[in-house]
């Protein structure tokens, strides 16, 4: 049985165990080869029983186990996942060997047009079948944040030497992506439904945060001037007076009016937000009930009914929800702002949930104010329990 660090609470010091062995170490399955870790603790709940996601399920479970303390598992991952990066520097968003050179047509409910999902020879997706290419930053932003806490946990120069060619190659992918007045394209950069396109806040923040990273890693100066050009284009863009744009629409312009969003956590995460802009979200945020969706935390909007029709692309409302990934831009903010009670508090939230369904997580958890509850459900997913592993390291413990 896993031991929860000694300075955790009864409640938080349960939780953590159970996240621990019921999900995060339950994903790992050498049978299907050494290093192997599904998103759910039973894999037969969907996503595919060998199934890997470069794009952020990776990294936060691989995360939570080098935490854990299974580095060499860690690191075996890292090494399959590395094999398909693509000449250009692009990772797949999903790693799908059964569909392996295929394209299947995707379906979706009510609504009667398809799309296609084409996997490569290799068996690596990438470019995501949902209208407009959402995720297109998140496998490379990913796999330079897990580079960073793979040498965090190592401190193994010569592992960061043998890797800096292949990040230098992940991170030159991604300027390309920049345009000259520092937007970063590839819509939604972790929902699919909205899928922001075609600038999302959410993406400029994680982005501009993934080439500070490349920059120290790679000792490359040319990285931080992306990240400042980003930095820079976000405060003047994504600025709505007293909370952030949401995201930038090809056709619309600058969408804000769905209240306080993911994107003003993760502009004070990441350090994007400017002091004054902070000065005016965080009392705003702080202890905003709005974001706790059926007593979990974070929900994508505190007014997620006010979605409309076109921007789901007439689909369904999939990712008004609250998700563990919006959760640990929550936890980071409060950790950047110094608020350890609301951290503890948002904690304790997460255990009480995970207990009351004998400690597992669902993958989402929908707002009756969303107007369309969507009836998706993944019962054992990782993405809670993998989390609240590194948000207690990252920001109550700062290891």
């Amino acid at each position: 049985m896993t031991i929860a660090p000694a300075e955790l609470e009864p409640e938080l010091a349960e939780a953590y165990r159970q996240s621990a062995d019921k999900s995060v170490l339950a994903a790992l399955n050498p049978k299907i080869f050494f290093g192997y870790f599904s998103v759910c603790a039973d894999p037969s709940q969907g996503h595919g029983f060998n199934t890997t996601f470069p794009g952020l399920d990776w990294g936060q479970s691989a995360e939570a186990l080098l935490w854990l303390g299974r580095r060499a598992e860690v690191l075996a991952s890292w090494e399959y996942v590395k094999t398909f990066l693509r000449e250009d520097g692009l990772l797949p968003f999903a790693i799908v060997p059964d569909q392996a050179g295929t394209t299947t047509q995707m379906a979706l409910p009510k609504h009667t047009q398809t799309y296609p999902f084409t996997v490569a020879a290799n068996g690596g997706a990438y470019c995501h079948w949902f209208p407009g290419n959402p995720l297109m930053m998140l496998p490379n932003v990913t796999f330079l944040q897990m580079a960073d806490a793979i040498y965090h946990h190592t401190r193994d120069d010569a592992w960061l030497a043998a890797q800096r060619p292949i990040l230098r190659r992940v991170t030159d992918w991604m300027a390309q992506q920049v345009t000259p007045e520092g937007l970063v394209r590839g819509g939604g950069f972790y929902i699919e439904r909205p899928p922001r396109l075609e600038f999302d806040g959410v993406t400029q923040c994680y982005t501009a945060h993934a080439f500070r990273l490349a920059a120290a890693l790679v000792g490359e100066p040319a990285y931080a001037a992306v990240a400042d050009k980003i930095t820079m284009c976000f405060r003047r863009e994504f600025w709505a007076g007293d909370h952030c744009v949401e995201y930038i629409n090809g056709e619309r312009g600058k969408i804000s009016h769905h209240g306080l969003t993911d994107v003003d956590w993760a502009a004070i995460a990441t350090g994007v937000a400017t002091p004054e802009q902070v000065k005016i979200l965080w009392p705003q945020l702080r202890a905003n009930a709005d974001f706790v969706y059926n007593g979990i935390p974070t929900g994508i909007s505190t007014r997620p009914e006010t979605y409309e029709d076109w921007e789901m692309l007439f689909l369904d409302r999939h990712d008004l929800a609250a998700m563990g990934r919006v959760w640990y831009l929550e936890a980071w903010a409060r950790s950047r702002m110094g608020d350890r009670a609301g951290l503890l508090e948002s904690l304790r939230q997460v255990a009480r949930v995970g207990k009351g369904d004998n400690w597992y997580w669902r993958e989402r958890y929908y707002s009756e104010r969303s107007g369309d509850l969507c009836s998706y459900r993944i019962n054992t997913y990782c993405e809670y329990p993998a989390t609240f592993i590194r948000v207690v390291h990252r920001f109550v413990l700062g290891a």
